[in-house]
């Protein structure tokens, strides 16, 4: 029976091919579109992690953006100091292997020129937690973390390929790694990339009593689970605090599993926050498709009241019905699959075009998976929108189908179709409300002009890595960056050149904890605060005014007091309603040797952050006094040019290597490039949103427009007969307004109720999108009422042209 329906309804969806390709594009765009979303679901949170006993890996590190809730365990995990991971090597029981590991950048000189790759420096037991074999070679041993052992490095098959041509001899060969020698002792294979996307490895040796930030990773025993070592390591809390130097804040270690320690719960947050508005769009689409079949259902009413009185029994005629729904579906799929496929190419190259990739971890394909949760939303989506009109197909009145020898007896809205009608347009006000949220959110930060960016298309940056033998300490890495700047300032194009570790609006320095001098610490702890190092001539290059005092000059060196710039913010914050030049800003102001600063000189508020990361009080230390104040391998120089900076990029790195040829310059781009890779996911998530409330607005007009065209169809003969007895045509309109009125009014207020409550939900103070915006929610309700009249407006023009006389014989 079914394959014989299924063949009928191929043949009547032949016959209509207009409604046949509306239908099929609506659940295709629908079908597309949760599949893609399902997609990052899958490579995102429900695939295991691609490494032995997975789901028994768990991260070990301290407790990164808590609330303080009981059993909060934060947003990811941040790192544990190296004494903390010595003494739990010893002490913590529950695990089997226990390893740790830093994300670095690694300069390699393979012959050409020195360059900084994205690399990991791994304890020898990481390689046997994460199950990684090498295609050449060996991994790293114990051996390789003991005081002077031989430097060794492991390489991947990608840069092994790229760099060394594949050469099968590698293994064994000594090439400059940080300006050392060290010896390539394996290739691992290019699938693996861990923590992110690292192509090169050196060993992470820990000698006793080292303090470094590091990541833990452990392998539980059998029947062991987070949660219990997650309490072994809350009874060790003192022991943990103790091998911290003295006066070192506090550090709550904790225990997840590692699959949240890399993909963190804000952001799987956003992935099911769009896989809902993706489902929502599914929906929104099945419930047009609904409407159409119902429409084809009431065409065909005598058709199914004749099989019906033949002797069709009700599920029969349900099973023809569903069969179209179906045959629908399984068109749909062959639009939907190509979305998903380009879908994941639009998603990688957008992180590409901004000098990002995702995580070797992460893999996005039309695989099984993928390929069963297809089967299985063509199925649901065949139930969703076939079951009504199949219902209605096995329930046709069987008189009433007869007697009725005029369309208009149908009604300008059957019962059915207008509550449909109603949840699409409250399912669009939904969606739209989503959309124009990130858009607003988005649009704020790209065009707003806060301080230390109004030249951002002419400022271009780069980073600095140095060989460590030779720049072994602070003194020489800031002479280094002295030379250059003073060479990058004699530069033809160059209007001004600054070395500093941030950039503003885009990249930061550090977050420091600071106080006043003499001040009791507040109840809710000292301030966390933005430091960046810089040079006199930041100032100039950025843009940035200066509001009391003075900006750092060369008077400011190591052999004079200390100084800082403070911006605005943190003024009012430690000195309110107080002059803060001359007062004294202390760092760490808990830890025994805390250093006091003496203020100089006051900047408007300074976002030295990316601006998606929250604002915080900003201060400043000259570059010549910054030895031991700040790390100084991550230093970058900036220059203000001419024209525009993206054509100095070759220049700038030219000169730099012009200073030192070992220096390795990365992370070359303009100012402007900088903050918009900082928000790309909010790109995406924006992109995302826009493109679903632009497909809803699509599909409910589609769906509206065609409900209506064939309601007002319906009624042409009443129509005729209104407009022969002398009713103009402004009153038909009228009557036909007021029906639609009540039904336009219902799914604009069931819409509006349901996107507070979803506003609320993707309300973010990171992302900077606000609940309940009434600059958002007004145009949303005004375009979708626009959209519903103009949907009503053309098949009612159409109805009111036809001649009375031709009307009054339609059938």
């Amino acid at each position: 029976m079914l394959f014989g329906e299924i063949r009928d309804a191929l043949r009547r969806l032949r016959r209509r091919p207009g409604y046949s390709l509306l239908s099929v594009g609506v659940l295709g765009v629908g079908l597309g579109l949760t599949l893609f979303v399902f997609n990052l679901v899958h490579a995102l949170i429900l695939a295991p992690l691609p490494y032995p006993h997975a789901d028994r890996l768990v991260a070990i590190g301290e407790i990164r953006d808590a609330s303080g809730g009981v059993g909060d365990v934060g947003i990811g995990i941040d790192s544990l100091d190296g004494a903390q991971y010595q003494l739990l090597q010893h002490s913590l029981s529950g695990v089997e292997r226990l390893g740790a590991y830093q994300e670095v950048g690694i300069v390699l000189d393979a012959g050409d020129r020195a360059t900084l790759y994205e690399g990991g420096s791994f304890t020898a037991s990481m390689m046997d937690l994460l199950g990684v074999q090498p295609l050449l070679g060996r991994g790293f041993t114990a051996a390789d973390e003991a005081p002077g052992a031989p430097p060794a490095v492991l390489i991947g098959e990608t840069l092994w390929k790229q760099a060394f041509g594949g050469d099968p001899g590698v293994v064994g060969r000594a090439v400059r790694v940080g300006g050392d020698w060290a010896t390539v002792v394996g290739v691992l294979p290019a699938d693996f990339g861990f923590p992110r996307n690292s192509r090169i490895w050196k060993p992470l040796a820990l000698h006793p009593g080292q303090h470094a930030d590091v990541l833990g990773v452990a392998r539980l025993k059998p029947g062991e689970t987070a949660a219990s070592l997650y309490a072994a390591l809350d009874a060790q809390a003192d022991a943990l605090q103790r091998v911290l130097p003295a006066g070192s804040r506090p550090m709550h270690i904790i225990a997840k599993p590692l699959a949240l320690g890399l993909v963190p719960e804000d952001l799987r947050r956003w992935v099911w926050l769009m896989f809902g508005a993706c489902a929502t769009v599914l929906l929104l689409a099945c419930v047009n498709v609904a409407n159409l079949q119902l429409v084809q259902v009431l065409a065909r009413r005598r058709e199914l009241a004749l099989r019906s009185a033949l002797g069709s029994h009700p599920r029969r005629l349900m099973v023809g019905a569903l069969a179209e729904s179906l045959c629908l579906s399984v068109g749909a799929l062959a639009i939907a699959l190509p979305m998903v496929a380009g879908g994941d190419r639009w998603l990688v190259g957008t992180y590409a075009a901004q000098g990002q990739s995702l995580s070797s971890y992460i893999h996005l394909e039309l695989g099984p998976v993928l390929v069963a949760a297809a089967a299985v939303a063509a199925l649901a989506a065949t139930l969703f929108a076939g079951l009504l009109p199949a219902w209605r197909a096995a329930h046709v009145d069987l008189q009433e189908a007869l007697r009725d020898s005029g369309k208009g007896s149908a009604g300008f809205f059957p019962k059915i179709a207008r509550g449909l009608v109603v949840g699409e347009i409250a399912l669009t006000v939904v969606l739209l409300v989503g959309a124009g949220t990130f858009v607003r959110s988005l649009e704020a930060l790209m065009h707003g002009t806060p301080a230390g960016v109004v030249h951002a298309g002419q400022v271009a940056t780069a980073r600095i890595a140095l060989p460590p033998a030779r720049y072994a300490g602070d003194a020489q890495r800031i002479a280094f960056f002295e030379r250059a700047v003073e060479r990058l300032r004699e530069t033809a194009g160059v209007r001004m050149a600054t070395v500093a570790n941030t950039v503003p609006g885009a990249e930061l320095g550090s977050h420091e904890y600071v106080g006043a001098l003499g001040q009791v610490e507040p109840a809710d702890g000292w301030p966390k605060a933005q430091l960046g190092l810089v040079d006199p001539g930041f100032l100039d290059v950025y843009g940035v005014k200066l509001l009391e005092g003075r900006f750092f000059g060369a008077q400011d060196d190591a052999q004079h007091a200390a100084v800082t710039v403070v911006d605005r913010k943190m003024a009012e914050r430690l000195w309110p309603g107080r002059a803060a030049l001359g007062q004294q800003l202390v760092i760490w102001p808990d830890r025994p040797a805390a250093k006091a600063l003496r203020v100089v000189g006051v900047i408007e508020s300074l976002q030295m952050d990316d601006m998606l990361n929250t604002s915080r009080p900003g201060f400043m230390l000259p570059l010549a006094q910054a030895a031991g104040q700040g790390p100084l391998h991550g230093m970058g120089l900036a220059v203000r040019t001419d024209g525009p900076a993206a054509a100095f990029a070759p220049t700038l790195a030219r000169v730099l290597h012009g200073v030192d040829t070992d220096a390795a310059v990365y992370d070359e781009c303009t100012q402007a490039a900088c903050m918009a890779r900082g928000r790309v996911g909010m790109t995406v998530l924006t992109e995302v949103f826009a493109a679903l409330g632009v497909v809803a607005l699509l599909l409910a007009a589609a769906g509206l427009y065609g409900v209506l065209a064939f309601s007002v169809e319906q009624r042409t003969q009443e129509i005729g007969i209104r407009r022969a007895i002398g009713a103009d045509a402004g009153a038909i309109a009228r009557q036909v307004g007021r029906q639609l009125g009540w039904q336009l009014a219902l799914g604009l207020g069931i819409g509006v109720l349901l996107a507070v409550p979803w506003s609320h939900a993707l309300a973010d103070a990171h992302m900077q999108t606000r609940a309940a915006d009434p600059s958002v929610f007004v145009p949303v309700v005004a375009l979708v009422a626009a959209m519903t009249l103009l949907a009503a407006l053309v098949p009612l023009l159409r109805a009111l042209r036809v001649d009375p006389a031709v009307a009054l014989r339609y059938e």
